[in-house]
């Protein structure tokens, strides 16, 4: 007899934990791990924001000042006479310029002491005193008118009181003082003073020459040649200069100077505080300016310390000072090089000629 088995359903088999472990169950991180997410980030730091600083660092401001700076101001800038050096300089050849717009520099109260010097041409005792420096800028002061000034009792500054035709017959005959002698001389020279020092500014001079403390009437520190006359014409526009600042026709027309002092500037040269004292008359002196600007320091009658004034005088500029400035202490602390114009024959650096009234007679 046969055994009859019943058919038993087929169990489902159970993983069992070692077969768990490797079902594929690390499937699913990768997909997350893999979600567009880190993208955005670049986008985000892609934004258009850096591009706007720089629009905002190259707006146009810088540009400003230097069209300010370019304003054309400084050809109208002439400077101030010299102080004496030590050193001895060479001699160098007179060609300056012209220019316009005056700046005033008033100093306070005294300062103590104050360096003393040699004295410059025509005058005693010369001190080195600090400069100061002239406001406002010299670009606004060409921009301005200058009016005629009385910086003292007695001393009168008119600005652009030669025309340029009178600069240039000036320059002119400042280049024929100038010219060598007939001993070989350098026409402007350089002046020793008696501390052995050489004076910076070179000097020619007319009617009288200078030499510390003295006028004669030969070059007794040259070749002993005699000085070279002083010119009618000269004179003539030494009375009217008088007459014109003093607004007295009377006081011009009995104005008889007999001294002329050429001074050259070049951009290095200066004159130190001194006083005008070796002629014995006490007329006015008359300034006149060719070429650069410069500043002019006049100061007090009673010492080279402040009270002071500064000036620019430019070419063409009279000064004259008299009555109770006439012994006022003065100077050029700087000349400003390249403000002359071309125009007047002087290529470069300052000419300043002083007339004055020797009180000497017929020598």
């Amino acid at each position: 007899m046969h055994a009859t088995h019943s058919a038993q359903p087929r169990q489902p088999r159970i993983a069992t934990d070692s077969q768990v472990s490797r079902l594929p169950m690390t499937a699913t991180p990768p997909a997350v791990a893999t979600l567009p997410i880190t993208p955005a980030l670049p986008e985000v730091a892609t934004l258009p924001i850096t591009p706007a600083l720089p629009a905002v660092a190259t707006l146009p401001t810088t540009p400003a000042p230097p069209a300010t700076a370019t304003l054309p101001t400084t050809p109208a800038l002439p400077d101030t006479d010299v102080e004496p050096s030590t050193p001895t300089e060479s001699v160098t050849p007179v060609d300056a310029g012209n220019g316009r717009a005056s700046v005033l520099v008033t100093g306070a109260a005294s300062q103590p002491g104050g360096r003393r010097g040699d004295p410059g041409a025509g005058h005693t005792g010369l001190a080195m005193t600090p400069p100061a420096e002239p406001t406002p800028p010299a670009e606004l002061g060409a921009l301005l008118p200058r009016p005629r000034l009385e910086v003292a009792p007695g001393a009168v500054h008119l600005p652009d009181w030669l025309d340029l035709a009178e600069q240039r017959r000036l320059v002119e005959a400042c280049r024929e003082w100038g010219r060598p002698r007939a001993s070989g001389e350098p026409g402007l020279r350089a002046t020793r003073l008696p501390s052995g020092g050489v004076m910076s500014v070179r000097t020619v001079c007319l009617g009288w020459h200078w030499r510390p403390y003295r006028y004669s009437r030969t070059v007794d520190d040259g070749d002993g040649a005699p000085v070279l006359p002083f010119p009618r014409w000269l004179a003539e526009l030494g009375r009217r200069a008088v007459a014109e600042a003093y607004r007295d026709p009377a006081a011009g027309a009995a104005y008889e100077p007999d001294i002329a002092l050429v001074n050259y500037y070049d951009e290095h040269a200066k004159m130190g505080l001194h006083q005008d004292k070796d002629e014995r008359g006490r007329d006015p002196v008359v300034s006149l300016s060719l070429g650069d600007t410069c500043v002019f320091r006049f100061g007090n009658t009673e010492h080279r310390n402040r009270p002071w004034t500064d000036v620019e005088l430019y070419s063409g500029d009279l000064f004259v000072f008299g009555g109770p400035s006439r012994l006022a202490y003065h100077g050029v602390p700087r000349t400003r090089p390249s403000t002359g114009d071309p125009a007047t024959g002087l290529r470069a650096g300052r000419l300043n000629i002083t007339l004055r009234v020797s009180g000497l007679g017929a020598g």
